[in-house]
């Protein structure tokens, strides 16, 4: 039981964060994040600019990720629990990626 409890907070919270970085995108963190490239003099990057132009349809991914953990508690396998947590791990790292990439903030 510790165990399950301890894996949906995993998840819960990786979608937290999902979910809050794409709240603040909407919502004006795009100017500021575009104020921090340019003190850099640093272009944004294509992936960037993809995430941040295409952010409404990530609402997905907290969905799914929430989605998945409820399978995973309702008919747990090691498959299923290690599919959750990579997934929601590796797309709130692809959302966070956008933003904070190093080649975004120096000149390689």
């Amino acid at each position: 039981m510790l165990k399950k409890l301890l894996f949906v907070a995993v998840v819960l919270v990786l979608a937290l964060a999902q979910g809050y970085f794409i709240y603040a995108v909407q919502h004006g963190a795009i100017d500021a994040f575009t104020g921090a490239w340019s003190s850099f003099n640093v272009a944004q990057s294509g992936y960037s600019q993809f995430v941040f132009r295409s952010i409404k349809w990530w609402w997905a991914l907290p969905a799914i990720c929430l989605l998945l953990v409820g399978f995973a508690t309702w008919r747990p396998t090691v498959l299923r629990v290690i599919l959750a947590l990579s997934f929601s791990l590796l797309g709130t790292v692809a959302l966070y990626w956008s933003a904070y990439a190093p080649s975004l903030f120096i000149q390689i």
